[in-house]
């Protein structure tokens, strides 16, 4: 029988019942021998086309950096609950990394630590995380992660020169846009496409936003305004004064008219709970 054939048979005869019946395609994969995996991938493909598995080992044989990304998404959006899916948010966040994209890493790398607790590659993602956001100048961000990290995975090494984690305060839990199922909004936030909003032209004034809460708490904003980036939205933190308190205040920005800010506003309440004000703050 021929290598490939080996290859198929292996994982064939075997049913994919067990994932160190793909430890052979991996294997070659790690040495680099691309071009012999990417023989059996057709046919397992045809084979087992809904399998996590071999949708990640397509993904990692596919030479282009963009279609390999659109695999890996595939696979996370259909396949969230396998093994894999942290694998392959972990080669989505190294591939924005190497190219240089270190706003759109961030975000990316930090879903490792937060959504995949299980996944080995925790630390390099939280590694390169801290990197990206020193590339864009974000240290509050990394500093505020770090401390959120570091109470959950307490063993693994912070020391990134970013001082005062263990003063950071971090919600006891993460803010989540909740209006009556914490589990199905959650998952709603990890799932939801981002959101279709009109999109005005650029002569056109954009004086309305829409105010979603107002916190004491810096982290408890930045929390909210990370969760509602991540599901698609263009959101600010504005200081305001509030009875002689200082508050943050997030903001989704910004709209050329009341009614586009006020669906905005309805599509965040009716989605996630969220009380708002739609308010007229000219840039």
């Amino acid at each position: 029988m021929s290598f490939r054939g080996l290859l198929i048979g292996a994982v064939l005869l075997a049913g994919l019942g067990q994932t160190q019946d793909l430890r052979l395609y991996f294997s070659l994969v790690q040495q680099g021998r691309l071009a012999e995996v990417r023989q059996s991938v057709p046919e397992l493909l045809k084979q087992y086309p809904n399998h996590p598995a071999i949708k990640y080992l397509h993904a990692l044989t596919v030479t282009d950096g963009d279609s390999s990304v659109a695999l890996f998404r595939d696979l996370i959006e259909n396949h969230g609950g396998s093994e894999y899916a942290g694998a392959a948010a972990m080669k989505i966040g190294e591939y924005l990394y190497a190219r240089g994209l270190y706003s759109q890493a961030g975000v990316q790398l930090r879903q490792i630590p937060l959504y995949y607790s299980s996944s080995p590659h925790i630390q390099r993602a939280i590694d390169l995380m801290v990197n990206s956001y020193k590339a864009t100048g974000e240290i509050d961000s990394a500093a505020y992660y770090l401390a959120r990290f570091k109470r959950r995975y307490p063993d693994l090494n912070y020391d990134y020169g970013i001082g005062g984690l263990d003063e950071i305060e971090v919600p006891p839990g993460e803010v989540e846009l909740v209006k009556l199922d914490k589990a199905q909004v959650q998952q709603k936030l990890q799932e939801a496409e981002p959101p279709a909003r009109p999109q005005p032209k650029a002569a056109v004034p954009r004086p309305w936003i829409v105010q979603v809460g107002a916190f004491g708490n810096y982290a408890n904003a930045l929390s909210l305004k990370t969760s509602l980036e991540e599901n698609g939205y263009t959101v600010e933190i504005h200081e305001v004064a509030s009875a002689n308190r200082r508050l943050h205040a997030v903001r989704v920005v910004r709209f050329a008219s009341r009614d586009q800010a006020g669906t905005i506003g309805n599509e965040l309440k009716r989605n996630y709970g969220l009380n708002y004000l739609v308010m007229n703050r000219p840039e």
